[in-house]
């Protein structure tokens, strides 16, 4: 097995890279940035700075638990970084669990980039990719629609969203291990 030592160069001028213990204050502060309402719940920075590491930690720790094979990167342009994706590269599809850029970075093109990298090796090597989204975060919506993400299936309080590559002959081929649960026991979506 080939092991990623460097980084991989994708569009825009993008790469992507494994973390290293250096960007932790970087991750963290994605973290938070991603999440403005936490530092709301009480007026001790100290207390508001431990809150959100718990919640980075409780995020980090469901990430592995659901997704045990989870590759996580960040992202960097002209060798800065700019956010982070995680993705779970599996057999039948790929997952992006998070998707995170820095507010700095954004509008920019970066997230587009991103993805626009991964469907074009999913799409040669005919994978789907999967995410989801918060039903009401409508911008997110339209990101991923301008992308060719389509809606799977409603899951309260989110959304499951599919892209499949050229030539997919369609959801109704997909293996159940990529269907949300109430698809796989023949419910309507």
């Amino acid at each position: 097995m080939a092991v990623l030592n460097g980084s991989l160069p994708l569009l825009g001028g993008l790469t992507v890279r494994f973390p290293r213990p250096s960007d932790d204050d970087f991750l963290m502060g994605l973290f938070m940035d991603a999440r403005p309402w936490l530092a709301k719940a009480h007026h001790d920075r100290d207390f508001i700075r431990t809150l959100y590491e718990q919640q980075y930690g409780a995020r980090r720790m469901g990430q592995e638990s659901r997704y045990p094979e989870h590759l996580d990167f960040v992202v960097e342009k002209t060798g800065q970084p700019v956010g982070r994706i995680v993705m779970d590269l599996g057999r039948y599809d790929w997952r992006v669990s998070e998707v995170e850029i820095h507010r700095l970075a954004r509008g920019k093109g970066i997230g587009t980039d991103l993805l626009r990298s991964f469907q074009g090796t999913a799409a040669q090597m005919r994978i789907p990719i999967t995410l989801s989204v918060a039903e009401v975060d409508t911008r997110v919506h339209w990101f991923y629609h301008r992308l060719g993400f389509d809606l799977l299936a409603k899951t309260s309080p989110s959304l499951e969203l599919i892209w499949l590559p050229p030539g997919h002959p369609g959801i109704q081929h997909l293996p159940p291990q990529i269907l949300p649960a109430q698809m796989q026991q023949g419910g309507a979506s």
